[in-house]
């Protein structure tokens, strides 16, 4: 008698659900499933799908070992080969008045199938998030305006029941769907997110060159920067140097480029009442607004001031229907070993579902497809009697790995945004360049972690 060929189902069709599809249907000459894919969206463009984000070596190995080649020839469609001479993709860290503290060694690579044959070190590369999961989605039938509402575990396997009243069958349900996942509320109600205090605006917009040129000036070329202040308040930029298409720019004989920026400070600072601000969260012009009124209160008057007011004027007033409009929130994470009792059944978790991270370290969607991967290999061996071994090895690692991720960016963020002062100040960058020094000197890399 042929044996029945199981069915699994992924909920949640962002970088890691898309990633773990290809995986599985890549594999089918060594396990075949069934594979159904479904998201909450209407369609792919329902919602914006996000900003700059930083594939590292082991994302993009990973990456690369699970989708076919068809997908991998098209990568670079969302992360384009490195500027050569022009672009250091790395990370730097500055005061609040731009002069460099931190830049720790990052192994350079010409594209993402360099990036992914660096073994020894670390590297990452600046990547379209909104294009990497449109290339994601080529040959993928998501099955589109599908929210998963809850599970029902049997004794053959899940039933998994949607919004709008359908449900679906299947052997191994894995949810692939995000911080506020029902999947996760259901499998692991005490699994708490953690609340760092801290608040965040992130929004993406066109820099014309002579602004990135004055930010280059004051801290270099690196596609990564961020900037500590004295009271807590961090920004950040995310950018490539590959202009963008020329629109309704003021200037169109100016390149532009698309730059990613950030602003945080610690949440208890929007319990102060003041005249001046307003904040409604539903209106970008008032958030923009408050974003500057914080720079202003915060930051003193000098260049670094003067760039990152500019930079949040270039905020569009208005916005389209987006799944991050510019609006205050809350930075958490997930630390998947908070939780004492996980037990292994037909129901797993991947990506920010399990393991949400704050982005100061750029690791959340290098995770979520190493989840993929991980998952994908461990369902190898899957047979009906052993499929909770194969779930078990997949969350044994994943939960070791991604909690040392979420943990060491939690250390990292609430550390670069523990208000000092100004004396504070002086201890705290001076310890950070010789951290830098060190590292430099020896090669050494905190990112790096053994293979």
């Amino acid at each position: 008698m042929q044996q029945k060929i199981p069915t699994i189902i992924i909920v949640g069709a962002g970088l890691g659900g898309l990633t773990l599809y290809h995986a599985l249907i890549k594999n089918k000459d060594k396990k075949e499933f069934n594979v159904k894919i479904f998201d909450r969206e209407s369609s792919p463009q329902e919602r914006w799908q996000g900003y700059h984000i930083g594939i590292n070596n082991y994302g993009a190995r990973s990456l690369i070992n699970c989708v076919p080649s068809s997908i991998a020839l098209n990568l670079p469609k969302a992360i384009p080969n490195s500027v050569p001479n022009i672009e250091y993709h790395g990370f730097s860290l500055s005061d609040h008045m731009g002069n460099l503290l931190l830049r720790p060694p990052t192994k350079q690579a010409k594209d993402v199938y360099e990036v992914a044959n660096i073994s020894v070190g670390y590297s990452i590369i600046v990547t379209y998030r909104d294009k990497l999961r449109h290339v994601l989605l080529e040959n993928v039938p998501v099955q589109w305006g599908k929210k998963c509402i809850r599970y029902e575990e049997t004794d053959d396997g899940v039933w998994v029941l949607f919004e709008d009243g359908s449900k679906e069958f299947c052997d191994i349900l894995v949810g692939a769907d995000g911080i506020n996942s029902p999947v996760r509320k259901q499998k692991l109600p005490e699994l708490q997110i953690f609340d760092y205090g801290i608040t965040m605006i992130v929004t993406d917009v066109a820099v014309p060159k002579n602004l990135i040129d004055r930010l280059t000036k004051l801290n270099g070329n690196g596609t990564f920067r961020g900037t500590l202040g004295l009271n807590g308040e961090a920004s950040a930029t995310i950018l490539r140097f590959i202009p963008i298409e020329q629109k309704n720019y003021e200037d169109k004989s100016e390149p532009y480029y698309r730059t990613t920026i950030f602003f945080e400070y610690p949440s208890k600072l929007d319990d102060v009442e003041h005249d001046k601000i307003k904040v409604d969260d539903n209106d970008p012009a008032s958030v923009v607004d408050h974003v500057k009124y914080m720079i202003r209160k915060l930051r003193p008057e000098c260049e670094m001031t003067d760039i990152l007011l500019e930079l949040w004027n270039l905020v569009p007033k208005t916005t389209s229907k987006t799944y991050n409009p510019v609006r205050r929130r809350k930075m958490q994470d997930i630390d998947p070993l908070s939780v004492n009792a996980w037990t292994s059944n037909r129901i797993t978790l991947l990506g920010d579902a399990v393991h949400a991270t704050s982005p100061v370290l750029s690791s959340g969607a290098n995770n979520a497809i190493q989840d993929a991967e991980v998952l994908s290999n461990a369902l190898l061996n899957y047979s009906p009697e052993n499929y909770i071994s194969c779930i078990k090895e997949y969350e044994n690692e994943m939960k070791k790995r991604s909690s040392a991720e979420v943990l060491k960016s939690r250390h990292v963020e609430l550390k670069q945004t523990s208000p000092v002062g100004y004396i504070g100040s002086i201890f705290r960058n001076n310890s950070i360049r010789v951290s830098n020094f060190i590292m430099n000197l020896f090669d050494y890399n905190f990112l790096a972690r053994k293979n």
